[in-house]
């Protein structure tokens, strides 16, 4: 295959070009929830019922048309927001791009974190209940950036129970609705 250079260049995000998206899941909503995707490489949205894609439904990707078999999303956050607990069908990874970062799971003895520095990484296997917060901005910036990679052309998040009551006690998710 010998592309023409139009065809590459659909193929390429700058980073200055990247679309700020602050809705698109459920939690986002949340005070503690507020942050931003990127979207780099997208993929398809899941159809389950309780399903969310990992980026949510509205951050539109940049690079669209490939079907990868995984997603790209920057995510940027304010200190002390992140995402409420939840689970993927497929594994996660993050790379601290500026800032400070909080990855927290449910582990066998309790919640467990670590906490990553810019160009640290971790790849959070599949099932396990995951969190992840901005601790603190780089030097002078509002904000930590982070990057989001998950495996799969159309991969699901599912939020933990912890989750869902949260989302209950905001109003934002009806108890009666989701015992339907």
């Amino acid at each position: 295959m010998k592309p023409a250079s139009a065809d590459m260049e659909a193929c390429v995000a700058r980073f200055a070009d990247l679309q700020r998206c602050e809705t698109g899941l459920p939690d986002m909503q949340l005070p503690e929830c507020r942050r931003a995707f990127l979207n780099v490489l997208g993929f398809d949205q899941p159809k389950g019922d309780g399903q969310f894609s990992p980026f949510g439904d509205r951050a539109k990707a940049r690079v669209s048309h490939l079907k990868a078999g995984f997603g790209v999303s920057f995510i940027a956050a304010a200190p002390g927001k992140g995402v409420l607990m939840h689970t993927h069908d497929t594994v996660e990874t993050f790379m601290v791009m500026k800032g400070t970062w909080k990855v927290e799971w449910e582990g066998d003895q309790g919640d467990a974190h670590v906490v990553l520095q810019p160009l640290d990484f971790i790849a959070v296997p599949v099932g396990v209940q995951r969190r992840f917060e901005c601790l603190q901005p780089a030097a002078g910036e509002a904000e930590g950036l982070l990057l989001g990679m998950i495996g799969g052309n159309a991969p699901a998040a599912e939020i933990a129970p912890s989750g869902i009551e949260r989302l209950i006690e905001a109003g934002i998710f009806q108890r009666e609705k989701l015992a339907a």
